[in-house]
């Protein structure tokens, strides 16, 4: 295989650049991940399921479990299936993480803390920079961050972004209380989304009932409710598996420290909708949560964790939530007498399957995320540039020198970073994973033209070649590292 007659493009090298294009593509096309569809599988109300299905449609879910609460009926369905190893149609009973749908259940117990221990909500909190209350943190309106700064959560968040691994990972208690009470506050007074905020909040109020976020949320909401799937524990057996657009499945997440806010908590669309139920009939423990106290927008109020929007057939008061792998909404119309849980394995947003069961107009979230779609494009373009210059380095020009050993092997590792990249963020259920195998079969082919004459290449051509060389490849171990170690 490895001729020495010649510079040219000769028979055996074509030969190798062909087969090595053909087992790369193959190997493509084995790892392409499969974009996630709402599968046949139904269980619970019939008619149910088929109205989910038409406002759902079915491209980018995997599974919905569905409450709708009706005049103190609740009806109940499961389309799709749960993922994981051994995949099971999805139902009431299905455990999925609801994300920040758990501020309500946060923003609950302050008012049921506020009804029944004369808890003052304009009181300041213990521990923060300008006497902030417990009834601004309820609100978004602290002024602290969305999350907690630092080198750590920022490098961690970054790197699930592309591993969809879990971003809070290792952020408990005491974190939470460093970051909150070490943060500069910017626009106290003005709603500002913040899962720190809400979390301080959760723990605070713990430390006032002398008991833990999750045996207060125990105490005061979920057992009063007989809500005895919701839990604030690891990933439990029999649950629901994210996974996200390409078809990757997500980490859960994870983090005692911000688990008011929703992290780490797990519950059912049958759980959720005794919730609901009791929220419409008034007699929820901390309903006043609920009551819209504070303007976010020209159409939204806040309470404690709840938001009340208006639209163009009345008043929705809601809340949603999404981790890596999950999206969840939960919202009812208290003069309509409607209220819904909607809970999806996917990372695509579900707010307008719970709007419309609930009788209102909802958006459906636009196909493939634009940022996502100009990384996949530029990753997939830069791969294929490398993958271009490795094959038409075969001989010297004017401009260019010949290739060297050390420029293969350079080119090729970035190359194959670019790929796998991509592989793992790409947006799949909008590009053609086609190209990803066009891309990959190209790079192959162009390392193997230069393979092919190894013996025949100098190790460098220039001097000083080892170090650029050498700190290129350091850099991709680094960006290896941390997009595996870190999340």
């Amino acid at each position: 295989m490895f001729q020495r007659s010649g510079r040219g493009l000769t028979p055996g090298r074509l030969t190798s650049a062909l087969v090595a294009a053909g087992l790369a593509a193959v190997v493509a096309f084995a790892a392409a991940p499969a974009p996630p569809r709402l599968g046949s599988a139904m269980t619970g109300d019939q008619a149910l399921g088929e109205a989910v299905r038409r406002a759902a449609g079915s491209d980018g879910y995997r599974a919905l479990s569905v409450a709708l609460i009706e005049n103190g009926v609740v009806r109940t369905a499961g389309v799709g299936d749960m993922g994981g190893p051994a995949p099971r149609p999805v139902d009431a009973s299905t455990l999925f993480e609801i994300g920040s749908v758990g501020k309500v259940l946060t923003g609950m117990v302050l008012a049921d803390m506020v009804a029944r221990d004369g808890l003052d909500p304009r009181s300041p909190v213990a521990g923060l920079k300008g006497s902030i209350t417990y009834e601004e943190l309820a609100s978004h309106r602290s002024g602290l961050p969305r999350l907690a700064g630092g080198l750590g959560p920022l490098v961690r968040g970054a790197a699930a972004n592309y591993t969809h691994g879990n971003p809070y990972a290792g952020q408990g208690v005491s974190d939470v209380r460093e970051a909150a009470g070490t943060a500069e506050l910017s626009g106290r007074g003005t709603v500002a989304y913040s899962n720190l905020g809400m979390s301080v909040l959760g723990h605070a109020l713990g430390e006032r009932a002398r008991l833990p976020y999750a045996d207060l949320l125990k105490r005061r909401v979920l057992e009063p409710l007989g809500m005895k799937a919701t839990t604030t524990s690891t990933p439990p057996a029999g649950r629901a598996h994210g996974y996200v657009e390409a078809g990757h499945e997500a980490a859960p997440w994870t983090s005692d420290g911000y688990a008011p806010a929703g992290i780490g908590v797990w519950s059912t669309s049958a759980d959720l909708a005794l919730l609901i139920d009791a929220m419409l009939k008034g007699g929820a423990p901390g309903a006043d949560a609920a009551t819209p106290r504070f303007t976010d927008d020209d159409t939204s109020r806040i309470g404690y964790g709840w938001y009340t929007t208006t639209t163009a057939k009345g008043q929705v008061t809601w809340h949603n939530g999404g981790t890596g792998g999950f999206r969840a909404y939960v919202g009812f119309d208290r003069a309509g007498g409607r209220g819904v849980v909607v809970l999806g394995n996917t990372d695509k947003d579900v707010d307008h399957v719970g709007l419309r069961l609930l009788g209102h107009d909802g958006p459906r979230p636009a196909s493939g995320d634009p940022l996502l779609l100009t990384i996949t494009a530029g990753l997939l373009l830069a791969a294929l540039v490398t993958s271009w210059e490795l094959a038409t380095r075969r001989t010297p020009t004017r401009n260019r020198p010949q290739a060297d050993r050390l420029g293969i092997v350079s080119a090729t590792a970035n190359a194959a970073l670019m790929l796998w990249v991509a592989w793992l963020a790409g947006a799949w259920g909008t590009v053609p994973f086609a190209l990803f195998i066009l891309v990959a079969a190209a790079t192959a082919a162009g390392t193997a033209l230069h393979v092919a004459r190894w013996r025949e290449l100098p190790t460098a051509r220039q001097r000083g070649r080892w170090l650029p060389t050498a700190f290129g490849l350091v850099l991709n171990a680094v960006i290896v590292a941390l997009l595996v170690f870190v999340t």
